[in-house]
């Protein structure tokens, strides 16, 4: 029998969708750039840790910041709190009612950085520094600012909060083409904003929000060029909607919304709490089969207090041990052992703190088939890539949406298989033809704290070969090196068959990753030999949160120069159909990587389904006992 399931019961979900759950208010309130802000001027104010707000502002045409009394603009943003002080901004400023569409390209791409100096104490405010990338090529909304907020209590739930800073005259940009753009450190040079048609935050500012707790406001500011005045209100405790006239002439409007990605969703806190008990509350007999049919080769040693047991459904190992330790709280159970692929990572024990053995060797499971331990295992897997910027098409995208399944064929075997299916592709002349997903065969191992993963077959982006990854890693302390290594040759397929190029792409990659514990951010130094032939090295700086991940990184290679970031998600809503047999699924992980230049081939890779270093973080003890109440 199929068991159709609700999202929200026992789903892993994208995680600004999963906050709309959680209890705690987040404060929204974004400036036209997206920043904590007024109107146009940022603030001070110091952001919750991991707060992630995404939204829209329209910019009313004599206000333009590109081109001034021509057009309105609209301005897309995400604002992530990346570390405790330090704020990641993204915007994209685009154009509105253009003669030809895309005659302006796909519009303004920022990247600023904001880091809080000092924190706001009784006697003095919030100092912040803000600094825009200078690798842009038109940075129309460039923000260098150093600014200052206070905020005081006025009476009862009433407070003011207090702006004033200013902000530099000058900037720097890149006198360069999208065509060209392969080094995003060559061609700076100094703009004055006094030459510019509007001359953003240029000279002192400040300004004042007026509000009643973090429900409503209204906003005042001299922005170094006009007064504006506005109002906003914060429905639902996430969503907020705003307006303002500038310069007591135009209007502008926006909307954002804002989530915390470290909070567990409620029905987890609900689990932790019922173990902490005393006695911890036994589920529900049904609940408690729910709970149990959502693991897979689940074996359960009661005279030595183990737990065996591999769990797809999350991305999150920690949320398969809450839900054991909830479907099992009185079964004298001392330690979980996770398995990947039938093969365990270590033994994890359940406590105030989450500690971790490496199993001996008479502790792991004999080698023997595995079919018959595990569901057929069915989920969609979206596949996107693009290239922005070109004027001649401002994005070019290939996005397939996969079925996949995996077949455990032996202990740490397993081969993966599926049917792809195309939605779009700009990117090149290849056909749009229904075909079959990368199929490979991935051999996974693990030896104390050695880890390796050997793949040969055919792989995403195109290549098909043989991979060979392999990985030191204590999942108790900070240090980890990895070796990758790899011979693949190009295919793809036609309306005829299969194209094949010779095997004589080598990948020789080394990596040295350093972790600190807080707050779960991990620094990686990595370089070699990549796909095109390139020689170089990159640095990454990667947070964890509770069920996503983001990074920044730069790149350095023969071939050029170039930055961007990353993240990873699960995709909602998880479980769709779940019987003892089949499961039928979204995937439990969604990665994209985007980088400010294209079409120049530096520092390119392939996937195998998955990254060792990506793989093993998920299970350190660190990221996991952040997670603990």
């Amino acid at each position: 029998m199929i068991q159709f399931v609700r999202s929200r019961r026992g789903n892993v979900l994208f995680p600004f969708l999963l906050a709309l759950c959680l209890s705690f208010h987040v404060h929204a309130q974004t400036n036209i750039s997206g920043k904590p802000g007024l109107i146009y001027i940022p603030s001070a104010r110091q952001t919750d840790d991991a707060a992630f707000q995404f939204g829209y502002h329209f910019n009313p045409i004599r206000y333009g910041f590109r081109f001034n009394r021509k057009n309105s603009e609209g301005i897309y943003f995400a604002n992530v709190t990346l570390l405790p002080r330090l704020e990641i901004n993204v915007n994209l400023l685009r154009i509105n009612h253009e003669i030809k569409r895309g005659q302006k390209g796909i519009g303004d791409r920022q990247l600023d950085i904001k880091y809080v100096l000092l924190k706001e104490t009784a006697k003095r405010p919030a100092v912040a520094v803000i600094l825009s990338a200078p690798f842009g090529i038109d940075n129309s909304l460039s923000t260098n600012a150093l600014v200052a907020t206070k905020t005081l209590r006025l009476g009862n739930r009433f407070y003011a909060d207090v702006t004033a800073g200013f902000g530099s005259p000058i900037y720097v940009q890149r006198d360069e083409s999208e065509k060209s753009n392969y080094n995003i450190f060559e061609s700076l040079e100094i703009i004055k904003k006094k030459d510019l048609s509007y001359r953003y935050l240029s000279g002192p500012f400040g300004g004042f929000n007026l509000r009643f707790d973090n429900k409503a406001g209204f906003m005042a500011e001299w922005d170094s060029q006009h007064f504006n005045a506005g109002l906003y209100a914060t429905l639902f405790r996430r969503w907020t909607v705003q307006a303002g006239i500038l310069n007591f002439d135009q209007v502008t409007f926006g909307t954002s919304y804002a989530v915390n990605m470290l909070a567990l969703p409620g029905r987890l806190r609900t689990y932790q709490e019922a173990a902490r008990a005393k006695p911890p509350k036994p589920a529900p007999a049904s609940e408690k089969e729910k709970l149990l049919n959502n693991f897979e080769n689940l074996t359960i040693d009661s005279t030595g207090g183990k737990v065996t047991y591999e769990q797809r459904l999350y991305r999150n190992p920690y949320i398969g041990m809450l839900e054991m330790e909830r479907a099992r709280p009185d079964s004298g159970s001392r330690e979980f052992i996770p398995m990947f692929q039938g093969v365990p990572i270590g033994a994890y024990k359940m406590g105030k703190r989450i500690s971790y053995r490496q199993l001996a060797k008479a502790e792991m499971p004999r080698p023997g088939f595995l079919l018959n331990k595990y569901k057929l295992d069915f989920w969609l897997q979206p596949v996107f890539a693009a290239n922005f910027g070109y004027r001649e098409k401002t994005l070019q995208s290939n996005t397939s949406l996969l079925l996949q399944t995996q077949f455990y064929l032996w202990k740490g075997l397993a081969l993966n298989a599926g049917i792809l299916f195309p939605i779009t592709n700009d990117m090149d002349n290849r056909p749009k033809i229904i075909r079959p997903a990368p199929v490979f065969l991935n051999q996974f191992l693990a030896f104390g704290k050695h880890f390796i993963s050997a793949s040969a077959g055919y792989f995403y982006n195109d290549q098909y070969g043989a991979n060979v990854q392999y990985r030191h890693h204590d999942l108790t302390g900070p240090w980890s090196f990895g070796l990758e290594g790899g011979l693949t040759g190009l295919y793809y397929y036609t309306k005829s068959g299969i194209y094949y190029e010779n095997m004589d792409k080598l990948l020789l990659i080394a990596d040295a990753s350093y972790r600190l514990s807080r707050p779960d951010v991990t620094l990686k130094l990595s370089g070699g030999r990549y796909l095109a032939g390139d020689e170089g090295a990159r640095f990454d700086l990667i947070r964890q949160f509770t069920n996503a991940e983001v990074g920044l990184y730069v790149m350095k290679t023969n071939n050029g120069t170039t930055a961007g970031f990353n993240f990873a998600v699960p995709i909602p809503p998880g479980k769709i159909a779940q019987g003892k047999k089949v499961r039928f699924r979204t995937t439990d992980e969604f990665r994209w990587e985007y980088s400010y230049t294209r079409g120049f081939r530096i520092g390119e890779r392939y996937r195998t389904g998955y990254q060792l270093d990506q793989k093993l973080r998920q299970y350190h003890t660190d990221y996991l006992n952040r997670q603990r109440p």
